[in-house]
């Protein structure tokens, strides 16, 4: 049985997939479906001066010799909550350990029972075998396809209802798009300075931690915000959206603690007591690192990812592209990000020989809003198609995208906007999901014009920025294969009929114009 011995009391609560938090009257061991979070939450009868700092954490033991330090965190209410999501079926069992005397030494059980929710299928995982690809601890395929949306947690934070946020998600999810970066926090953009209009969260409504962004108080946090973040990644979770989180943003004019402090500790220590139970959630280090200079403190803070985090979550630096050339996070982060606005199938190439794990261009352009080429943000707009063509070639070079909207993007969020990108960029991850991309590598001599992704003798793929005849060496087989032209805006196909083996030219279909193209041949 689950035994409890708080001095006041002590509470298990339910807090998976936005559904109601249920007390428990009576000591049960409570039934968790594999990789769905749960809280298990502890009341003191104590009342430390900063509740924030006390040491509290659990060891959990599970089947198979499974072992996790699971730390935990405070969350209001005289109240301490140790987040977990059990990794294995069968019977799991806790102790906590705290420097708080009634918190320590707690006895806690749970039985974990197999997944059911369709789309939860564990942490996002490096495949083993396509080190250049991801794939979830059920095995299920991933190809990940980007949104940035830095204040995403600005949405329904003023409601009690995740209404706007789980139609916009819901949304996102449609389109094909199941990776949202996002920061943990973020103030405001130099480009629209304060609150200019009803959707633009910078400032946002709350800050993270006590105080305010000119005078902080980094040793304790503001929990209503944090509890709306909760809610936003739970939102992510039940849509089948991985949390891209970056820790830290340099260009967003946050008051951060100061590097290296105990203050410092204290946030990424939150971070991931808070959020590594989540199986969607993998960390960034900070977006722009490569505006802070200081080596050693990058490299510090992901190490201290790597020994707090008991999930293994997946790590990653945003767009520090020195740092990586030399090599330096080649044994601390999981996969490469790099914002790359031009040479997209060049410099993809060039990453792609440092080492072989993902790469993906986070930032390669921001689709303007509604009111054509000049409605923009940074002063840079890029043209619907041609953002989605650029997205095909870092595809077709082994890489991974992420979209840019101008009014989701930053600090100005419109949900209720539907851009045109959206149907190109759902058609693009509809196609590579189609495909073994994981098996196909950039195989450019096979062609006399364009990029060529294939598995040699059985799978091909050929991008042509402009609908020209080309040549393709079709090898590693003896028989013919299947070819069909492919739109790639609009979704139509062409049969090509069958070609191969051998040199083979094509002419592309004229009546789809001059545009981009594909041939896709299997």
């Amino acid at each position: 049985s689950l035994t409890y011995f708080c001095s006041i009391s002590c509470l298990v609560s339910a807090n998976h997939y936005n559904l109601p938090v249920t007390t428990y009257a009576a000591p049960t061991v409570p039934k968790i479906q594999r990789w769905h979070p749960y809280d298990f939450s502890f009341k003191s009868a104590l009342a430390p001066s900063n509740p924030f700092a006390v040491s509290f954490n659990a060891e959990a033991t599970g089947p198979g010799g499974e072992h996790l330090m699971l730390p935990g965190f405070f969350d209001g209410d005289d109240t301490w909550k140790i987040r977990f999501s059990p990794t294995v079926e069968g019977k799991w069992s806790f102790v906590t350990r705290s420097d708080i005397t009634d918190l320590d030494g707690k006895r806690m059980e749970l039985l974990c029972t197999p997944n059911k929710t369709r789309n939860v299928h564990g942490g996002l995982l490096i495949d083993q075998v396509h080190s250049r690809h991801f794939v979830y601890e059920d095995g299920t395929r991933y190809f990940m396809m980007g949104y940035e949306c830095d204040w995403l947690w600005a949405l329904d934070s003023l409601s009690d209802r995740n209404y706007a946020l789980d139609k916009f998600l819901s949304k996102l999810a449609a389109n094909g798009f199941n990776n949202i970066i996002m920061n943990s926090y973020a103030h405001d953009t130099a480009w629209r300075v304060g609150n200019t209009d009803p959707d633009d969260y910078g400032p946002p409504p709350f800050y993270a931690w006590e105080g305010t962004n000119e005078v902080p108080n980094h040793s304790r946090f503001n929990l209503k915000y944090w509890k709306h973040y909760d809610k936003v990644i739970e939102s992510l979770n039940r849509h089948g959206i991985t949390a891209h989180i970056m820790i830290k943003v340099y260009n967003k004019m946050v008051n951060w603690p100061r590097k290296g402090s105990p203050e410092d500790d204290l946030f990424f220590r939150w971070m991931i007591a808070r959020y590594a139970a989540y199986p969607n959630v993998h960390w960034d280090l900070s977006k722009e690192a490569n505006n802070e200079p200081d080596v050693m403190y990058k490299t510090d803070r992901l190490r201290f990812i790597r020994a707090n985090d008991p999930y293994h979550r997946l790590v990653t630096v945003h767009d520090d592209r020195a740092t990586y050339d030399k090599g330096v996070y080649a044994q601390l982060a999981d996969y490469r990000s790099d914002q790359q606005h031009s040479d997209w199938s060049v410099s993809m190439a060039e990453h792609r020989m440092q080492k072989e794990w993902p790469i993906v261009n986070v930032e390669f352009g921001y689709e303007h809003g509604p009111g054509g080429i000049k409605d923009v943000t940074y002063n840079v707009s890029t043209q619907p198609k041609e953002l989605c063509r650029r997205a095909w070639e870092i595809c077709m070079a082994g890489g991974y995208t992420a979209y840019y909207y101008t009014y989701t993007a930053w600090d100005v969020v419109r949900p209720a906007d539907t851009p045109p990108g959206y149907a190109y960029f759902r058609r693009l991850r509809s196609f590579f999901d189609t495909i073994p991309y994981w098996r196909m590598i950039p195989t450019n001599d096979l062609v006399d014009r364009g990029q060529c992704l294939a598995d040699p003798g059985k799978t091909y793929v050929v991008l042509l920025s402009e609908s020209q005849p080309l040549s393709l060496n079709i090898r590693d087989t003896r028989e013919s294969l299947k070819a069909e032209w492919l739109q790639p805006f609009t979704g139509a196909r062409i049969s090509a009929g069958h070609i191969g083996p051998g040199k083979i030219k094509l002419d592309p279909p004229k009546a789809w114009g001059d545009g981009p193209i594909v041939l896709h041949v299997y």
